[in-house]
């Protein structure tokens, strides 16, 4: 077995740092164009330690040169950003290797359990996650963009950081209900001699993304806190907001002006281009096109105050959205206090979701999905 495109054997030891031996465990396949994860564990003394998590970019040949070159940059700026984003709710960066196979960025192994995977477990039930839990998940995120949006540099200046792929697979709860964001490597930042976006395209999972970076305009930190909203929604309902294909009907389409039009065309274009979903286009018409009456729809089920925190989440005019996440804090704190929701009640309610589908699938006779396998099912909480 080797890595796809590096040609490195299973168990080889990648390189070294520090006096630490880094050896391939897994390849998890190319995330972005010229981007690979891995995983690796460490070894000491010739001892295997924790597991950590590997972002490579191979060598710089070949007639994607350019291409990996500006990979390569990214890597540098990601570890230079992570030392401003040192908090309890970030995975951290440990560092860059660079060798002449490959560079690599080593980072913090992800704990617990992605929401994809909570929602894939939850999806098996015939309910959804409580509103109270989705304010949890919701509160704790808040907190970690609070802290990434207002971060600044040694001189006081404001990093202005937007994680820009916020989405199920960047957020993970573990089994102390401790809420973490991955891979800022993707993030829009004022950080000095940074590489530059030359082209508009999609970022992370398309039908998390904010209606602004779908269809090509300035993105700010707003954006993280409307995938916010997104992600709230679908643990608290089962429902994506920009997943509706049935209700971008051609009479729909047809009440967009002709600029409107021409603005969707060429988000969608660049979508198809991006080499993300495939399905990336319709979650773009789905932004350009949903209203109000769609959000107070899809949220009509929910307790006044996770509705009223989603209505301006989600909302279609950015001007009435949450203009800052600490705006967010203070509203998911009061709704939360109220209801007096613990780490250890969210972690009761993710033990009970998973027993219950289990007996689900013992009654079917069928095997767990691996999309719904949790990490670490023993709860040290």
């Amino acid at each position: 077995m080797s890595t796809g495109g590096f040609g490195i054997p299973s168990g080889a030891i990648l390189f070294e740092m520090d006096s630490v031996q880094y050896e391939f465990r897994e390849d998890l396949g190319e995330v972005r164009r010229g981007i690979s994860h891995f995983v690796a564990r460490q070894r000491i003394g010739g001892r295997p330690k924790k597991k950590v998590l590997l972002k490579a970019v191979s060598p710089s040949s070949g007639p994607l040169v350019t291409r990996i070159l500006r990979a390569r940059a990214k890597l540098e700026e990601q570890v230079r950003l992570a030392k401003y984003l040192v908090h309890p709710g970030i995975h951290q960066v440990h560092g860059l290797k660079k060798t002449e196979e490959a560079w690599y960025v080593i980072t913090e192994y992800p704990r617990g359990n992605s929401l994809s995977t909570l929602i894939n477990l939850v999806s098996e039930c015939r309910h959804w996650y409580t509103p109270q839990f989705a304010l949890y998940i919701g509160a704790r995120l808040a907190d970690v963009l609070e802290y990434a949006h207002t971060v600044k540099d040694e001189q006081g200046r404001p990093l202005k950081i937007v994680h820009r792929a916020i989405d199920a697979d960047h957020v993970f709860m573990d089994w102390n209900g401790i809420v973490r964001v991955s891979d800022f490597g993707l993030s829009l930042s004022d950080l000095p001699g940074r590489t530059p976006s030359t082209a508009q395209r999609l970022l992370g999972d398309g039908f998390y993304s904010s209606p602004e970076m779908l269809l090509g305009k300035r993105v700010d930190a707003r954006a993280d806190l409307f995938s916010l909203g997104v992600l709230l929604l679908e643990l608290s309902t089962g429902k994506n907001l920009l997943y509706a294909p049935d209700e971008v009907t051609a009479e729909v389409k047809a009440s967009l002006s002709l600029a409107q039009l021409r603005r969707v065309k060429r988000a969608v274009e660049r979508a198809q281009l991006s080499g993300g979903n495939l399905m990336a286009g319709d979650a773009v018409w789905r932004a350009a096109t949903y209203t109000e009456a769609d959000v107070e729809r899809y949220t009509a089920s929910l307790p006044e105050g996770l509705r009223m925190t989603l209505r301006k989440l989600l909302h279609p005019e950015l001007e009435k959205r949450y203009q800052a996440a600490g705006e967010l804090v203070i509203d998911l704190r009061c709704w939360l206090g109220e209801l007096i929701f613990s780490p250890a009640d969210a972690i009761a309610e993710l033990t009970r979701t998973m027993d219950e589908a289990s007996a689900r699938w013992a009654r079917e006779g069928v095997e767990r999905p691996l999309s719904a396998k949790l990490l670490g099912e023993t709860t040290t909480a």
